[in-house]
């Protein structure tokens, strides 16, 4: 699949299943040792274990022994009679505009509002799989929890610039204060500078450059990314990547996967290329007028506004009844 920008990406329309009645119970689940997973957990929970005789028994945590690289979690588990049959409920994730805010806040949420989801809308597809027939609480607060990280570091791009963006991002990576910003005095030797991440992503920058902010910008897309591509490595292909383009330096990429989660994960990779740095003469600067995917439509369209969703009153007025 060749990388492409994401608001050129299609968000894909294919539909997923929710099944008729869902169930949480005790389950036993196994941590990885030496794996290089996103997950603090293998996905492979389950509610039964072997005894003693070889049958299969449900496990309870009054009288089941945990093994080695073994915990409790919560599972949810799809019960349905038949939750794949062929008149089973059915949306569209790409439809939902406000997916991926709406998972982010999810992931403060308890158990019981991460089943009351779970019930309404399906499986999140941690694993992309529309046959998944359970995923654990732990599992999906853990996925959510770098969704919301992600959408935070998009909203301080967005709405932020200089040291404010800088310590918005330090406070986001658990970084320590200033960090970003003593990178940034000594640019020639750090290769999380500015200038040299420019070059990285394919701009030379002369001696004379005047940057105006856009350094705080480059190294807030280049943490976005890392923030983007690690929880997505379950899925089948992720590139997420800051690279020059027609309308200047923007972030692009593409995801191969399908479900709630992955769509929530490509909305923002979409919204994060947004904002384009571009350079003339021996200027670099923040615009928020590269071409964005409209919220509504999904046409392509050169915003106002930074903060421009829609690209019509009619898109915007059709979102509005459709959240209420």
């Amino acid at each position: 699949m060749t990388q492409q920008t994401a608001t050129d990406a299609a968000l894909g329309g294919l539909p997923w299943i929710v099944g008729e009645r869902y169930e949480v119970r005790d389950a036993v689940d196994r941590i990885p040792i030496g794996v290089d997973s996103w997950l603090p957990y293998a996905g492979e929970a389950n509610h039964l274990a072997r005894d003693a005789k070889g049958f299969w028994r449900e496990v309870r945590r009054d009288d089941y022994k945990l093994r080695s690289a073994q915990c409790w979690v919560r599972l949810i588990t799809d019960v349905s009679y038949d939750p794949r049959q062929t008149r089973a409920k059915v949306w569209e994730p790409a439809k939902r505009a406000g997916l991926a805010d709406e998972l982010a806040e999810l992931a403060k949420g308890d158990e019981e509002a991460i089943l009351a989801w779970v019930r309404a809308n399906g499986f999140l597809g941690i694993r992309s799989n529309q046959r998944e027939r359970s995923e654990s609480v732990e599992e999906i607060r853990y996925a959510l929890a770098y969704l919301a990280q992600a959408r935070a570091i998009l909203t301080a791009i967005r709405e932020l610039k200089g040291s404010a963006l800088r310590a918005e991002v330090e406070r986001q990576l658990s970084l320590r204060p200033g960090f970003l910003a003593d990178i940034q005095t000594d640019s020639a030797d750090q290769p999380m500078s500015g200038p040299n991440l420019a070059r990285r992503f394919g701009i030379e920058m002369p001696p004379d450059a005047h940057w105006e902010g856009a350094g705080a910008h480059i190294q807030a897309l280049y943490c976005l990314t890392a923030v983007l591509a690690k929880p997505l490595e379950r899925f089948l292909r992720v590139q997420a990547d800051v690279a020059p383009t027609p309308d200047g330096m923007r972030v692009q990429g593409s995801i191969l996967a399908t479900g709630p989660l992955a769509t929530a994960f490509l909305q923002t990779l979409d919204q994060a290329s947004w904002p384009a740095i571009t350079y003339a003469g021996s200027l670099l600067r923040v615009d928020w007028r590269a071409p964005r995917r409209c919220g509504h439509c999904g046409h392509t369209f050169r915003p106002a506004r930074r903060d421009q969703r829609w690209c019509s009153k009619r898109c915007r007025w059709a979102a509005s009844k459709a959240r209420s």
